[in-house]
């Protein structure tokens, strides 16, 4: 598969790597946003803190 230039692939082909990039894309996206906290919950942590201090 991966020897093969993508103008000589298959429709099946070419549809399966756009669906494993997409994927890959979708992930990434997702990841990201988990890696913004949330300033609600950020703030719930902080006066959990404040408390136990």
């Amino acid at each position: 598969m991966f020897t093969k230039s993508l103008k000589s692939a298959s429709k099946l082909d070419k549809a399966i790597a756009l669906s494993v990039a997409a994927m890959l894309g979708m992930n990434l996206f997702v990841l990201a946003q988990q890696m913004q906290a949330d300033p609600a919950l950020q703030l719930a942590q902080q006066t959990t803190a404040v408390r136990q201090a």
